[in-house]
């Protein structure tokens, strides 16, 4: 068995790591000590929070005498105490959802699992993408007008969210939306095998009682970081290698394998710009650590002096973010319903925000594909780790690979070793010809786009929510 499939039973074994809980912190606690045994110093940055929880036996829903089953509790939405809320089901449709008609009740919502275009959310650098569309249920389930605050506000007593466009298996323990603040609306999700019934039952006005039986309690979290210096006349410059330790299952999150990896390279070899690993907790409670970006907005924020160049201290040439190593891919048998690998490795998301890096990155990158298709942020977003370095004008590659289960808390043989070692080794290479003497800029600068841009682009996705929920 190799150190890495050991590391990846290890996470397996830990369980889900939702921010704060016991198995998330050990999983830090984990890291910190392999970057202690190679001589690092650790710096922690301590976030607290109220962390939200509940169990599936403290989940149900109930219309009349029928008990529906779940998918999963929507994280951070609300609780209700063990006697459950009841009230009447009330349809609520569209985008922009007329709350007000469920004021004292429960509201039915239906979520589409979109199959996006890749071209709404992700640009090129020559004109062809890894992938066509991206259907991954965070897409509907941060765009379908599901900002539950309004419904609090509005008097709805609960909200009964209805997944369509995604078996059963694949939407069993989605973490879904995963950004919000907490809601204070206690809501659910439903599987689509038993979204007639739950429709049905609204048109009908039936009586239903919802429990979600969640628990706030206070909690904390570390993000670490660490620091190699460079030995050469460019150590005042510093590469930022980034990644997060929230994660439901052995894809999301093991990227510090690949942080350590690096980290283990950089302690043996000398490199002439220092390097920063950061290993961000929050991912899974962004609102806990910072107000807007990702969890590691919030490092960047709290350690100026390790990469702007208005600080006085290190100025960020580069960076990498690593998430989602050897993602397989699952699909569903359409006969069984069996959600399962099939034997392909899902197709990798490969972020480099400047030209030169994607030139860089099609000479040195091995990874699931035997050529690399690096794509360039869409205008819209930058998905994962890797937007707050693009945010900051930091040149950056980052691998963000999408699966259909990346949010979801199961335990399952997700990840192919020959692919992970792969892309490791092709970020342990990029980390070589950054932290080295290359020019800085051939790294390039970062193009930010302008609000023209931003705004043909939101109107284009906003059509085809429009057109397609």
């Amino acid at each position: 068995m190799t150190a890495y499939q050991q590391q990846i039973d290890r996470l397996r074994e830990l369980g889900p790591r939702t921010s704060g809980n016991d198995a998330h912190r050990a999983l830090i606690e984990d890291v910190a000590a392999d970057l202690k045994e190679l001589a690092y110093n650790v710096h922690r940055d301590t976030h607290t929070f109220d962390r939200w929880d509940a169990t599936s036996d403290q989940v149900g829903l109930q219309i009349g005498q029928q008990q529906i089953p779940l998918s999963s509790a929507w994280p951070y939405s609300g609780k209700t105490g063990p006697e459950g809320v009841t009230g009447e089901l009330v349809l609520v449709h569209g985008l922009r959802k007329n709350w007000r008609a469920a004021a004292g009740k429960i509201a039915v919502i239906e979520v589409q699992n979109l199959d996006v275009p890749a071209r709404l959310l992700l640009d090129s650098w020559e004109g062809d993408l890894p992938f066509e569309t991206v259907a991954n249920p965070v897409i509907g389930s941060e765009l379908a007008g599901t900002d539950l605050t309004k419904a609090r506000e509005a008097g709805v007593l609960g909200v009964v969210a209805v997944w369509h466009g995604i078996a059963d298996a694949a939407a069993h323990g989605q973490y879904l939306p995963f950004t919000r603040d907490y809601q204070d609306v206690p809501a659910v999700w439903v599987p689509e095998s038993a979204r007639r019934d739950v429709l049905t039952a609204a048109e009908n006005s039936a009586t239903a009682t919802l429990t979600l039986n969640a628990q706030k309690t206070p909690a904390s979290m570390d993000t670490l970081w660490a620091v190699s210096p460079g030995t050469g006349p460019h150590a005042n410059e510093s590469v930022l290698v980034v990644t997060h330790s929230d994660g439901g299952n052995a894809v999301e999150e093991n990227g510090h394998l690949g942080l350590v990896a690096l980290a283990r390279d950089a302690a043996a070899t000398g490199h002439d710009r220092t390097i920063v690993f950061v290993y961000a907790a929050g991912h899974l409670r962004i609102p806990a650590v910072t107000k807007h970006g990702q969890a590691t907005t919030a490092w960047l924020e709290a350690h100026r002096d390790l990469w702007s160049p208005d600080a006085g201290g290190l100025t960020a040439v580069a960076g990498l973010g690593i998430e989602h190593l050897g993602a397989r891919h699952f699909a569903t048998d359409p006969t069984t319903g069996e959600y399962a690998a099939d034997g392909t490795l899902e197709p990798e998301l490969l972020y480099a925000t400047t030209t030169e890096l994607a030139g860089l990155v099609r000479e040195t990158w091995h990874g699931a594909t035997e050529i690399a298709a690096p794509v360039k942020p869409g205008a819209l977003v930058h998905l994962g780790e890797g937007e707050p370095l693009y945010e900051a004008e930091i040149p950056a590659v980052a691998l963000v690979t999408g699966p259909l289960y990346l949010l979801a808390e199961l335990d399952d043989d997700l990840v192919d070793i020959n692919a992970l070692t792969r892309q490791i080794d092709s970020f342990r290479r990029l980390q070589t010809h950054l932290a080295g003497t290359a020019d800085p800029t051939s790294f390039g600068t970062v193009s930010m786009p302008g609000k023209p841009k931003r705004l043909a682009s939101t109107t284009r996705a906003l059509a085809f929510i429009a057109t397609h929920r």
